[in-house]
């Protein structure tokens, strides 16, 4: 017979031999690094997303700034500034113009 099969069962395979410990420790390491550089890997695509965000953003608010000020009103006359003129004086109190005592009120 098959020195990889086991004579009972006929057509199975014996079970996965166990690994000695130092086996064991060095996949329980390859599994954690290769955790870590996963992490590593999304941290760095958030990042990079991030700052594409802002540099679009960003890009955005310099092109609308360039075009306010180059793009427009081409009109060479200086701006006036506005002045305003005071209305006339109001006096602090007002005093009605009719004095007289209302009719039905003198008693």
């Amino acid at each position: 017979m098959d020195a990889c099969r086991s004579p009972s069962p006929v057509g199975r395979y014996r079970a996965a031999p166990v690994g000695t410990e130092k086996r064991e420790r060095q996949k329980a390491n390859r599994a954690l690094k290769q955790q870590q550089l996963e992490k590593q890997a999304s941290r760095r695509s958030t990042t990079r997303w991030i700052l594409i965000g802002v540099g679009a953003v960003a890009g955005v608010f310099l092109l609308a700034w360039i075009a306010s000020n180059f793009v427009g009103e081409d009109d060479p006359t200086p701006v006036q500034p506005v002045v305003t003129v005071p209305a006339e004086t109001v006096p602090a109190e007002t005093v009605p113009a009719d004095t007289t005592p209302a009719a039905g009120t003198e008693g």
